[in-house]
């Protein structure tokens, strides 16, 4: 499989819909098509933002994606956090690499970035991902969550 990594495309109709699927497979699609839009170019806008997606080129399929945030940290020595969230591989896509092919290239982008460490983010019924992350080096800490609005269903 020949795998491509970019930016969603806000102008690409394709893109959206098959980034919409790919939502389905993680949670569910966006609500409102304006909005995700919108959040999609800001995130396309922001140098320390990356809305990647993993696409099979011989299929012109989206066939995962992940977003990455990197900030500066305040304590200590200050360096660089990135911060992983919304990780999906579409479901005929999973157990063929492209998961760990979609980290490798997000965490050499974090590298280039000057990230110290990646956090993590998943939901807690996610224990297939879980086992996988672990694979990937990932250590499980413990967090919190509060929703400041209504909360969805389950997570």
């Amino acid at each position: 499989m020949n795998l491509i990594f970019r930016k969603l495309d806000s102008a690409n109709p394709r893109d959206i819909d098959q980034f919409c699927e790919l939502m389905d497979d993680l949670s569910e699609r966006a609500e409102n098509r304006a909005l995700l839009i919108r959040r999609i170019e800001e995130a396309n806008g922001n140098e320390n933002t990356y809305l990647m997606i993993a696409e099979d080129v011989e299929r012109s399929r989206i066939c995962g994606s992940l977003l990455a945030v990197v900030f500066g940290d305040y304590c200590g020595a200050c360096k660089q956090v990135m911060v992983l969230e919304n990780v999906v591989t579409h479901h005929e896509y999973q157990h063929q690499g492209v998961g760990k092919r979609m980290f490798e290239e997000i965490e050499a982008w974090g590298r280039r970035k000057d990230a110290a460490y990646a956090i993590l983010c998943s939901g807690l019924g996610r224990l297939t991902a879980h086992k996988f992350y672990h694979a990937l080096g990932y250590e499980e800490v413990k967090g919190f969550k509060k929703y400041l609005q209504e909360a969805p269903g389950p997570v």
